[in-house]
């Protein structure tokens, strides 16, 4: 649905995008993370045509966003990272008022305003002002007008920024329901929490450039052979400890809680290896509460691909 190729941004002599390539599949979230200045703003402006690039190009569903702009307009919601909501306009004017410039006749505004209102939960406060909203109903004021016209991909650059804990869930929750419905949506975010249980893919970019990208386990297990494997016992087993330091496969072993019933181990084998392990403790009698693969924090990940690079670098 999303095609970015070879693309290139430059504010004069400084390179804010550089070389950056990925693509998003229809009806998933795309998580574009990093630190602060790393380019995902822009590149984001640049594929809402909102800048136009140095070099490269973008495709929205095989439209070229740099040779058809307007037809790519036309399926394309864009969410900035801060609320330029119009204060003097109601919220339903307000949503009303981008309805009418993608050329809605009136009865296709009123029906669309209503549906986007309900969507984002504002239909109670439809018709309050926009100067009278808090910041977390301003970032829903602002995603309920990027609905009015029912876009096929959204853009959306820091949706979760400054809204409270619950806010954040609900909008999560938002996204994921319109992703199932089939909308192609790229998220950006230097809050890589945010992203861990939203984004089916994530790239990582820094200076400009796409550090990796993919889902974060492909990401995991293309970086280690290994796999975290966390164990909960119902009761401590001098046993298990026995079993785990003879299975050729487990590499590293280490207790999580006092009781030693909490036990995490890096297993480097295959699936039937590891289904072979798992038998054995079964057959040992050891009362296993849960047995399951770890998932790899997005923070931490960034942080040991980031690390990486910089010791690349260097060595360059």
């Amino acid at each position: 649905m999303i095609k970015v190729q070879d693309l290139k941004i430059h504010y004069g002599e400084f390179v804010a995008v550089n070389n950056l390539s990925f693509s998003v599949k229809q009806g998933s979230i795309f998580g574009l993370i990093g630190p602060n200045g790393a380019g995902k703003t822009t590149t984001i402006k640049a594929m809402a045509t909102l800048l136009e690039p140095t070099y490269g190009e973008i495709l929205i569903d095989q439209t070229s966003v740099l040779h058809e702009p307007e037809k790519a307009r036309r399926m394309l919601g864009y969410m900035p990272d801060f609320p330029p909501v119009y204060d003097d306009l109601r919220v339903e004017e307000f949503c009303d008022l981008f309805a009418h410039a993608y050329g809605q006749s009136h009865s296709q505004r009123k029906q669309n305003v209503e549906q986007a209102l309900v969507k984002t939960d504002l239909i109670e406060k439809r018709k309050d002002f926009c100067k009278s909203l808090s910041r977390g109903m301003k970032q829903r004021a602002l995603l309920a007008k990027t609905l009015v016209h029912d876009p096929s991909v959204m853009l959306l650059d820091e949706p979760g920024a400054n809204l409270d804990p619950k806010a954040r869930i609900e909008m999560r929750n938002l996204l994921r329901e319109l992703a199932n419905n089939g909308k192609t949506i790229i998220v950006s975010s230097h809050v890589l929490t945010e992203l861990q249980d939203l984004c089916d893919e994530i790239g990582m970019m820094k200076n400009g450039e796409m550090i990796v990208c993919g889902s974060i386990d492909e990401i995991t297990q293309n970086r280690n052979s290994s796999k975290l494997i966390e164990i909960e016992l119902l009761k401590s087993s001098v046993l298990l400890e026995k079993i785990i330091n003879e299975w050729s496969s487990i590499s590293e072993f280490k207790s999580l809680n006092e009781s030693s019933t909490l036990f995490e181990i890096s297993h480097s084998g295959d699936a039937f290896d590891l289904s072979k392990f798992l038998a054995k403790l079964v057959n040992e009698k050891i009362e296993i509460v849960s047995f399951s693969a770890k998932k790899s924090k997005v923070e931490d990940l960034f942080m040991e691909i980031d690390s990486s690079n910089q010791k690349n670098t260097q060595d360059l």
